[in-house]
């Protein structure tokens, strides 16, 4: 048996690296805990758009980050300029 408890991953969309390739949008959604008696699901996020399909990875190591595309377009707040807060 593999891990007592897995990661479930669903795809989220899409976007484009700076080559210009259409890569995936992953997050993971909740976990999958394997154990003697069988399996259980805690689901601790629906993404809008997601069409059902979950993927079992195994989990990162402890202080262990998935490598982040630098290229991936990010969120970030609304450039205030000097004035600060617009009202």
């Amino acid at each position: 048996m593999s891990s007592p408890r897995m990661d479930l991953i669903a795809i989220v969309g899409e976007y484009k690296n700076s080559a210009g390739e259409t890569k995936k949008r992953f997050v993971k959604v909740g976990s999958l805990f394997n154990s003697d008696k069988g399996q259980s699901i805690k689901i601790d996020a629906v993404p809008v758009g997601f069409d059902g399909w979950l993927s079992v990875k195994e989990p990162y190591e402890a202080g262990e980050k998935p490598a982040r595309q630098s290229s991936a377009p990010t969120r970030r707040g609304a450039d205030l300029g000097d004035d600060g807060i617009p009202f």
